[in-house]
């Protein structure tokens, strides 16, 4: 009997195996957070059995599972979850992170903040997905497009140069330089980076931010209001870039490796005449308009002439395509002893230019120390890199004529030279930080923090005089230091029932100092030497000295009552060097208040709303110049060299050097410049964080803008400084973040921020008389501050064709006399008909009419990132919309048109409508070369266009290969990538790229070109 029970219960087990089986089937599912992103590591189990699993690289997961049992799915900083499993949508398993992860912090000046308790408009933007499958010189130019109200430009597309950036709208004056700018405030780690202009800060001339490998940056937040930024004073007020570098993490070591690979190709270029097609232009310029007598040169008409026959592609000799190579590996852990961090990087961004290029070499380290059972914290940071940029001195192939030879053709002696010229500009710097925390009493903590920056500048440029008349020669050196010793004091406390509070007091003290060396040559000698090494009399040196130092105070409260109302406020102190004694001081006080109004009763039953938040505020901050000695009044003891004796003079028979105050006189009335802002704003997220909308509305006022006024040269003075202008800007920000799934293969996240800044004059010196803005030669770009108008708003005159007729020339009535054109010119057929605008029969200054604005009036950007299983697609744009820019590229080379020296090349005219003859309807005068009253101007309204841009700027295509693989060697995680780089502009401008022009809207004539890249990349962790 109890064989056959053993042989039936045998059996029946033997019948019923598929059945389990089948019941328990593999099943395959994925784990995310939120917002779409996969969850790596995450812990997937069955609730009440022993079978567990975790997610892997692409976060999947295979268990064994029948119908009806629970999964159950937890990961640190996430809320554990339970999901019955009935069918396959059940096994795409979404996690929401939990309070500790929603009240995690984010980082503000001087320390940290729960992002529910923020009251300020800050911006924050991760770096990993930027970093790692795009490759840049700087991580500027990474955010372009990111933050709403944030306009970076990239004015050049030279390896190694420095974007613009402009935080809420232009807020600077200067009357001697036509493009000056309104920086924002740069922290390292907490660390002020020196940002100063090139002849202050470095003889180099490279972007300081270079030198930073973006693929150690963990994140940058952006502070743009007021009460976020005024925590930093006197360098605020053009907003702060917080920069927070990678740290390790608990776990096991972390190795990682990207290595890319990049093609540059060379952009749409100047249309340029070929050599048969200059010879024709010129005949027929010469025909039209030479004097009597005046004859053409033997290279435009004789066969023979060793010029006559070239057709020279400059461009497409100096312009080539390059490669970028760019390699980082790190390695990163934690525990409870502490953290550590290194990494190592190397970029060669060969310039699609002959003889450009960019180098970085960095590496960084950082460690901390936990001591005393964590009541001390030690943490040190040491980062060294060197960056090499090298610029061709000899200028663009656009400004050489096509009948010149190449220089590998042997037709003209010392040709073949060119592009032995070169200019080498070296930086090595190296930064250090230490921080002391102590955590001696329950939520009291002191920090006190010592950093070290130090700069060594070297710049070598040389040409050789077979290409030049002279062979020129300069070299230089700086080396600045920044020493910084910080102090604060933190204590948070949370007392009764739902109430916070978080107070900072703290004190720095910053001394900063550079050091330059200068020494440059000219001679005719025929060799080429890359060393200052001539004859006494032909070499010239100089030095400089400049230093400033900074003594501050601060601090800061904040309140909160159950994460519901928020108030808080700041206030610094800030002596600076720089002024007089009676100005030394600059208070910076801000204010702001918010309200998370979805924790109100009335919201608890709408499901739909997940977080909701307005907030206000209102602070100052300030603005410093570069120079250190403004208010002292500097002194030009003068170049005492064979070339520049003019400072010599004599009395009474003996020799001696009178000195100049080229910078004005000592001025201790100057004071702080200093921003008022308010804003408002609302953060709403909805749907369970799929949809965000941001919103925020500001007011800036910039008050005591530095101005410069000449004074008569019997003074002993040059000019005098002082605070006289004022600005306004105003403006709108929206950001619209969503994130779309669609079953457990297919995610969609999407982020488009646009804003609106409208900008003008409110004040100027002097009854506010206008301001005719000039380079520091005295030139003038047709650019007038005026009361009213934007900053660098054109003034031009204004264009009413060209005259056709002589009967179409006005006559003044009164003196029967024609209108006179500019600089007093005998108008003829065939001239710019400007209008008078004043009817006093003269086209002077005072017929300028205001005729467009550089500065955009919308901004933004557009992302989109897709996901569909391994495969990714992600597609960054940009924009700027309502903006006027000066095509002065086009001006220049129809300027050469008229230039016979045989250096210059020529466009084609037959793609340009040129008045020739009576009858033509043309856009552009005469080419006259003869004419010596040009009316081929810099300020023709003419040449003021469209400026508007959508710019695909990157679209990158990913694969995450395979977990299996990968665990087979050792692998943890691997992705594949192919990104496309400056795709596609659509525009109206008729130049070769909308963006490439300088800040005040002027496209530089000549400019490096933006290269088109594609990039190959792949990126490892262990």
């Amino acid at each position: 009997m109890e064989t056959i029970i053993q042989r039936t219960c045998f059996l029946l087990v033997v019948l019923l195996l598929p059945m389990l089986a089948f019941a328990q089937k593999a099943h395959t599912g994925k784990v995310t957070d939120q917002d779409g992103e996969i969850l790596i590591g995450a812990t997937v189990g069955v609730k009440g059995t022993d079978r567990f699993t975790v997610t892997d690289i692409n976060g999947k997961y295979t268990l064994s599972l029948k119908v009806g049992e629970t999964i159950i799915c937890s990961y640190i900083g996430y809320h554990t979850k339970e999901v019955a499993y009935r069918q396959a949508s059940d096994l795409a398993i979404q996690l929401e992170s939990s309070v500790e992860e929603l009240e995690s912090a984010i980082v503000i000046g001087y320390g940290t903040q729960i992002r529910e308790e923020v009251t300020g408009s800050i911006s924050e933007i991760k770096m990993d997905k930027l970093t790692e499958t795009q490759v840049a010189d700087s991580f500027e130019s990474l955010l372009q497009g990111k933050v709403a109200g944030m306009n970076i430009q990239l004015n050049s597309g030279e390896p190694g140069s420095k974007p613009t950036i402009i935080i809420r709208g232009l807020a600077a004056v200067s009357r001697g330089d036509a493009s000056a700018v309104s920086e924002p405030l740069y922290v390292v780690d907490g660390v002020p980076i020196i940002s100063r202009t090139a002849d202050e800060f470095s003889i180099t001339s490279t972007n300081v931010l270079a030198d930073l490998n973006p693929s150690d940056i963990e994140d940058v937040v952006v502070l743009k209001d007021a009460s976020a930024a005024a925590i930093y004073g006197s360098r605020a007020a053009n907003g702060v870039i917080l920069i927070t570098t990678k740290k390790g993490r608990r776990g096991k070591p972390q190795i990682s490796f990207n290595a890319r690979l990049g093609i540059n190709y060379v952009p749409q270029l100047q249309d340029v005449a070929g050599g048969a097609k200059e010879r024709e232009q010129v005949a027929r310029l010469y025909a039209s308009y030479a004097p009597y007598g005046v004859t053409m040169p033997a290279m435009y008409t004789d066969a023979n002439n060793p010029f006559y026959n070239n057709s020279s592609d400059w461009q497409g000799y100096l312009y080539n395509t390059s490669v970028t190579q760019d390699y980082s590996g790190s390695i990163r852990g934690a525990g409870d002893f502490g953290q550590y961090s290194i990494s190592m990087g190397h970029m060669d961004n060969k310039g699609i230019l002959f003889n450009t290029g960019f180098k970085r070499y960095s590496t960084m380290a950082s460690t901390s120390f936990n001591a005393l059972k964590n009541t001390l914290v030690i943490d040190n940071t040491l980062a060294v890199s060197r960056t090499d940029q090298t610029r061709n001195p000899d200028g663009l192939s656009t400004n050489y004529s096509t009948l010149l030879p190449l220089p590998n053709q042997e037709i003209v002696k010392g040709a073949e030279v060119y592009g032995l010229g070169k200019s080498s500009n070296l930086n090595d710097r190296i930064r250090f930080s230490s921080n002391a925390t102590l955590n001696f009493i329950k939520n009291l903590t002191y920090k006190a923090s010592l950093s070290l920056e130090y700069t060594r500048s070297m710049q070598d440029s040389y040409s050789a005089s077979r290409r030049t008349l002279r062979a020129t020669n300069s070299s230089g050196t700086s080396e600045s230091r920044n020493l910084l010793f910080q102090n604060t004091l933190n204590y948070a406390p949370k007392f009764g029932d739902g109430h916070s509070l978080s107070f900072l007091l703290g004190q720095s003290a910053e001394k900063i100092e550079t050091k330059i060396t200068s020494v440059s040559s000219v001679s005719a000698s025929p060799t080429l030497s890359e060393t200052v090494n001539w004859p006494t009399g032909n070499a010239i040196g100089s030095s400089n000295y400049t230093g400033s130092s900074i003594l501050s105070y601060f601090s800061r409260l904040d309140y909160s009552y159950k994460q519901k109302y928020m108030i808080g406020g700041s206030l610094r102190a800030d002596g600076s060097s720089k002024f007089g004694q009676a100005n030394r001081w600059g208070i910076f006080p801000s204010v702001s208040v918010g309200w998370n109004f979805d924790k109100e009763g009335i919201f608890e039953d709408v499901e739909w709303l997940e977080s909701g938040k307005i907030r206000a505020s209102y602070g100052v901050s300030g603005t410093t110049w570069n120079n250190d000695y403004l208010a002292l009044g500097i002194m030009d003891g003068g170049s005492l060299d064979n070339y520049n004796s003019n400072l010599e003079i004599s009395y009474g028979g003996i020799s001696g050097y009178s000195p100049s105050w080229y910078d004005g006189f000592k001025n201790e009335n100057l004071t702080w410049v200093k921003s008022q802002m308010s804003n408002v704003g609302m953060d709403v997220s909805l749907f369970g964080n799929k949809v965000e909308f941001i919103f925020d509305a500001y007011e800036k006022l910039t008050k005591g803008l530095l101005l410069t006024t000449s004074l008569p040269t019997t003074s002993g003075y040059n000019e005098v400084y002082r605070n006289a202008a004022n600005v306004l800007n105003r403006g709108l920000e929206f950001t619209v973040n969503t994130n779309i799934n669609a079953g457990t293969n297919f995610n969609w996240n999407t982020g488009l921020n646009f804003a609106l800044n409208r900008n003008r004059v409110v004040a100027l010196p002097d009854g506010n008389a206008d301001i005719i803005k000039t380079s520091t030669s005295g030139q003038d770009f047709g650019s007038i501050v005026r009361t009213g108008t934007p900053l660098n708003g054109f003034f031009f005159y204004e264009s009413q064709g060209i005259y056709q007729t002589e009967s179409e020339i006005p006559v003044n009535p009164k003196t029967g006399a024609s209108l006179l054109g500019l600089q007093n010119k005998i108008l003829a057929v065939g001239d710019r008909n400007f209008k008078d605008q004043n009817g006093d029969y003269i086209i002077d200054v005072d017929d300028r009419i205001y005729a467009g604005d550089p500065n955009p009036k919308w901004t933004g950007g557009w992302t989109n990132d897709f996901r569909y299983k391994n495969f990714g697609l992600n597609i960054i744009s940009t924009f700027v919309v309502g903006r006027k820019i000066v095509n002065t590229a086009l001006l220049d080379r129809l300027q050469f048109g008229k230039d016979f020296a045989g250096t210059g090349s020529m466009p084609n005219f037959d793609n340009y409508s040129i008045w020739e003859k009576s009858g033509d309807v043309a856009k552009y005068p005469t080419l006259n070369p003869w004419n010596d009253a040009s009316q081929i101007v810099s300020y023709d309204s003419e040449y003021v266009e469209d400026g508007s841009y959508f710019k695909v700027k990157a679209a990158t295509l990913s694969y995450n290969l395979n977990s299996k693989m990968l665990n087979r060697l050792g692998i943890g995680r691997a992705r594949v990538y192919c990104t496309f780089d400056n795709i596609v502009t659509f525009q109206k401008y008729s130049g070769p790229d909308a963006e490439l022009v300088t800040i005040d809207g002027f496209d530089a004539s000549g400019g490096y070109p933006m290269r088109r890249m594609m990039l190959f990349g792949v990126s490892l962790g262990l």
